[in-house]
C-alpha cells in the first residue's frame, strides 16, 4: 500500500512539473528566445550625447541629469528606429525637441516622435516648409497642444544642470543663405564640456557666428550639412577648436543628395588634428561627460 501511495505521489509531482514547463513555454511564445531587455533608465546624473547612425540624416539624443531632449528625427523611414532607440534609453518625456530645419532627412520622422512621447516644447526654425512631413509634424504639434516657438539667437535654455544656447539662424543667414542656412544651431554645455551642433548650417551661418559675440568654442563639433564642402571651413574650425568632429553621413533616400562627406573637409579636419567620427563607419556615437572628463564610444569603433 505504501508503495502504491509513493508511486501516486511521484506521478503527481511529474504531472505538476509538466504543467509548469508548459506554462513557461507559453510565456516564452513556445520557443527558447531570449526575452527582450527592459529599457534602461536615464542616468540621474551626468550627461550623454547620442548621435544616431541612420544614414545621411540627423537624430541626436541629449540626456542630462535624468532629462532628455532630441534634435531632429531623420527620414520618415527612420522613425521607428529613432522611437525604439529613445524608448530603450528610458525616454518617456522629451523636455525639448529641436527641428533644425524642414529638410526630409531631419523632419521625416518627427511626427512619429511627437505622437509617441510627451514633449515640453518644440523649437523650430523660423523658415516654414510645405512638405508632407513638415505638415504632418505641425498637425501633431497642434493636436497635442505642444508649445512651439522659433527661438531668438542668444536664447539660453536648461536641461537638468546643462545649458544650451541657440546660435542660429541669424538675420544674415535667413536673408542671404540657402534653406540649409535656416538651420537652428546650438551650443550645448555640461560643466566644462561643450558640443556645437550645427544642423545643416553652411558657411554663411559660420561667418555670422564668427562675427558675433557668441561663444562657439566646443569640444565636439557636429559638422554642418553632413560634412559637405559648403560648410566647416578653415576659419570656422580655428574658432571652434574641437577635439572631435562628428559627421552624420551614409545611405540617403533615392533622389536625395549623396551621403558621402567631402574629401576637402576630411583633409581639413585631419590638418587640425581633430578626431573625426563618421556614423557610416563607426555607427551610433555616444559621448559621456561628468562636466570634466569626456569619453566617446561608438558601435563599430576599433
Amino acid at each position: 500500500m505504501k508503495l502504491i501511495t509513493g508511486i501516486r505521489a511521484a506521478a503527481a509531482c511529474l504531472l505538476l512539473l509538466a504543467c509548469l514547463t508548459m506554462l513557461v513555454a507559453c510565456d516564452n511564445g513556445g520557443n527558447n528566445s531570449t526575452p527582450t531587455a527592459e529599457p534602461t533608465a536615464i542616468p540621474a546624473t551626468g550627461c550623454e550625447v547620442h548621435i544616431l547612425a541612420i544614414g545621411k540624416a540627423d537624430a541626436i539624443l541629449l540626456l542630462a541629469d535624468g532629462k532628455a531632449m532630441l534634435i531632429d528625427a531623420g527620414y520618415k523611414h527612420n522613425a521607428e528606429e529613432v522611437v525604439s532607440y529613445l524608448k530603450n534609453k528610458g525616454v518617456t518625456r522629451l523636455e525639448y525637441v529641436i527641428l533644425t530645419h524642414g529638410d526630409k532627412d531631419h523632419v521625416g520622422g518627427m511626427a512619429d516622435v511627437l505622437r509617441t512621447f510627451e514633449v515640453g516644447q518644440v523649437l523650430i526654425s523660423p523658415k516654414k516648409e510645405k512638405s508632407e512631413y513638415y505638415s504632418d509634424m505641425v498637425t501633431v504639434i497642434q493636436s497635442k497642444n505642444i508649445s512651439c516657438v522659433s527661438p531668438e539667437v542668444g536664447t539660453t535654455y536648461t536641461l537638468g544642470t546643462a545649458t544650451f544656447q541657440t546660435l542660429a539662424p541669424g538675420p544674415k543667414a535667413l536673408k542671404e543663405g540657402s534653406d540649409n542656412d535656416a538651420s537652428i544651431a546650438i551650443r550645448f554645455a555640461y560643466g566644462n564640456r561643450s558640443f556645437l551642433l550645427m544642423g545643416d548650417a553652411l558657411s554663411t551661418t559660420e561667418k555670422e557666428l564668427m562675427d558675433s559675440s557668441l561663444s562657439i568654442r566646443a569640444d565636439v563639433l557636429k559638422t554642418g550639412h553632413h560634412g559637405k564642402s559648403d560648410a566647416t571651413n578653415k576659419k570656422f574650425l580655428k574658432s571652434v577648436q574641437p577635439k572631435y568632429a562628428v559627421i552624420c553621413c551614409g545611405e540617403s533616400e533615392e533622389g536625395d543628395e549623396a551621403g558621402e562627406p567631402s574629401s576637402k573637409v576630411l583633409e581639413l579636419l585631419e590638418d587640425f588634428n581633430v578626431k573625426t567620427l563618421r556614423t557610416d563607419e563607426v555607427g551610433t556615437i555616444i559621448f559621456r561627460t561628468d562636466g570634466t572628463t569626456l569619453t566617446c564610444n561608438a558601435d563599430k569603433a576599433e
